[in-house]
């Protein structure tokens, strides 16, 4: 079979979870045999140009990356678009797998579809129909624990012109679910509540695939954790870790003020890996407690992976739809015990008091609390993380995605009784 993959990043021109499943989704349809391609974007004109990397044939193309006129480009990217038609028309994908094209724009789904090939366009966030991170339903949820209903996912018009003002788009949403309604024949969400999400705007979206992990990786001698905290200064004492981008919807200030609550003999360390942005205002809502904030910057895949092993517990407290957080697959690969968010689709591989722990990231208390319990308590700890890591080796399997696809793509291009067929299942 012939796939092309659609990312508007691919690493390591580009990082950000959906730009490494993307890749790691194209690497696994490589490994069982079949012909895959990636299209992707790059804002620098010198990274333009195609490379093969572990099986795929990945083609770079320029596009300005405005961040203003995201509403429009995502509609239709000139700049994407005709290199796109034309790597159609030389490669003749049996079908095309889109990722966030956001960039890329719809326009590239539009092609796919013009020359009656099957498309299946992975969700990896809300941004179809949410300017950025889907959050305005924060504001209405009590602070609790119970399921958030799908009518609190519905965007007001009115709220995002208020937010977005000049760069509010007004047909985007609109064009936005017509190209899915018309070019798209299965569209897959990462988790349940996207999908929830996603519905109650009027997106189709048939089915539900969660994201794997390898946890081979985590098995190899990645460096000496020890060391690692010999570099960063953390000593023996205990760490929380908060990786990936940070920022406020990723709950960075509240996990702050947690942070400074914290009363343990043992004072822990709050290790940031990765987007260094937001650090200096963590430390400030942590005020005597920032000195304890260490930062280490975007870290390679060996030394994250080593910073897993260094932790004590891994931190994911978004308050906005974080729909299937990478990190807490990765946790969970290296057996590293999680404290995560309620919104979004952590629970859908967090089960609360099982192999993790479950809060309301804006009850500050309950978020320290649950802090405290896994930092004060080894033992626990190290039976939520092996209950994790169990979970993901049984169930969330790059393997098993991979599997996944492979039969939505099958079933498109073959379909049900071997004859081609086109159109969105249900």
């Amino acid at each position: 079979m012939r796939v092309l993959v659609l990312s508007d990043g691919y690493p390591p021109w580009d990082r950000g979870g959906a730009q490494t499943i993307a890749a790691q989704l194209a690497r696994g349809y490589a490994r069982r045999g079949h012909d895959v391609s990636a299209l992707a974007t790059v804002a620098d004109r010198d990274d333009v140009g195609r490379s093969a990397r572990e099986g795929v044939t990945v083609y770079r193309t320029y596009s300005p990356h405005p961040d203003r006129l995201l509403p429009y480009l995502t509609v239709h990217n000139p700049f994407a678009v005709g290199p796109c038609r034309r790597l159609l028309d030389r490669l003749a994908p049996d079908v095309v797998h889109a990722h966030n094209v956001h960039w890329l724009s719809n326009g590239c789904l539009r092609a796919a579809a013009r020359r009656s090939i099957p498309v299946v366009k992975t969700f990896h966030d809300a941004g179809t129909v949410s300017y950025g991170e889907l959050t305005h339903f924060v504001e209405d949820v009590p602070v609790g624990e119970g399921r958030i209903s799908a009518a609190a996912y519905r965007v007001d018009p009115w709220y995002q012109l208020k937010r977005q003002r000049l760069g509010y788009f007004p047909l985007r949403n609109r064009r936005n679910r017509r190209c899915m309604d018309r070019c798209v024949d299965v569209g897959v969400a990462v988790s349940r509540e996207l999908r929830r999400a996603l519905r109650a705007n009027g997106v189709p979206c048939d089915e539900v695939i969660h994201n794997g992990v390898d946890v081979e990786p985590f098995d190899r001698e990645t460096g000496d954790a020890e060391a690692f905290r010999g570099r960063h200064d953390l000593g023996s004492s205990p760490v929380v870790l908060f990786g990936g981008r940070t920022g406020y919807n990723k709950g960075g200030r509240h996990l702050a003020a947690a942070f400074a609550r914290l009363d343990l003999d043992d004072p822990p360390a709050l290790l940031v890996t990765g987007d260094s942005a937001y650090v200096d205002r963590m430390r400030e809502v942590a005020e005597a407690a920032g000195d304890r904030i260490v930062s280490t910057g975007w870290l390679a895949r060996e030394g994250l992976r080593t910073a897993f092993d260094a932790a004590t517990v891994v931190a994911t407290p978004s308050v906005h739809l974080d729909p299937f957080p990478t990190v807490n697959l990765e946790a969970f690969a290296g057996a590293t015990p999680v404290v995560t968010t309620r919104f979004g689709g952590a629970r859908e591989l967090v089960e609360h008091e099982r192999d993790g722990l479950v809060v309301d990231p804006r009850d500050v208390d309950r978020l320290a609390a649950a802090l405290s319990r896994l930092l004060d308590d080894p033992d626990l700890a190290a039976a939520y993380g092996a209950a994790g890591r169990r979970k993901v080796e049984r169930s969330f399997t790059v393997e098993g995605q991979v599997d996944a696809y492979l039969d939505v793509f099958r079933e498109l291009v073959d379909g049900p009784t071997g004859r081609p067929t086109r159109g969105r299942r249900t």
